[in-house]
């Protein structure tokens, strides 16, 4: 999750550079728009090892079962507790784009409330 905090850190200084925001601060949308494209270039660029794979599959199967709300929340409590590699890697096992696509989601959702929480951002 730091190196996601980091790469939206970046991001967000870059963006502030452009003319057309000079002297201006960034809209609590922008920056949400911001930290999503920090949380999708991490799930795309993830590299699992070969345990974490092993792990990942394990993990799904003991998910798949559950109502994909429940696994869309089992999935973000992974990335926070276990790593968002473990957890991206779990959901890919599962097979299902809609799915990884609604955790993805739902952890922009996490981060930014704890980025709201800590002061790092406004709130939309």
């Amino acid at each position: 999750m730091e190196e996601i905090l980091k790469s939206f850190e970046a991001k967000k200084a870059e963006a502030l550079t452009q003319p057309e925001l000079a002297g201006e601060e960034l809209s609590p949308e922008k920056q949400k728009e911001i930290l999503k494209e920090a949380v999708s270039e991490r799930i795309s660029g993830a590299q699992p090892t070969p345990t974490v794979q092993q792990v990942a599959a394990q993990k799904a199967q003991e998910i798949k079962g559950q109502p994909k709300e429940r696994q869309v929340e089992l999935l973000k409590q992974m990335a926070f507790e276990k790593g968002l590699i473990e957890a991206i890697e779990t959901a890919k096992n599962l097979d299902n784009p809609y799915l990884l696509d609604e955790f993805h989601d739902a952890l922009v959702d996490e981060l930014y409330n704890k980025l709201v929480e800590q002061g790092k951002l406004k709130q939309v």
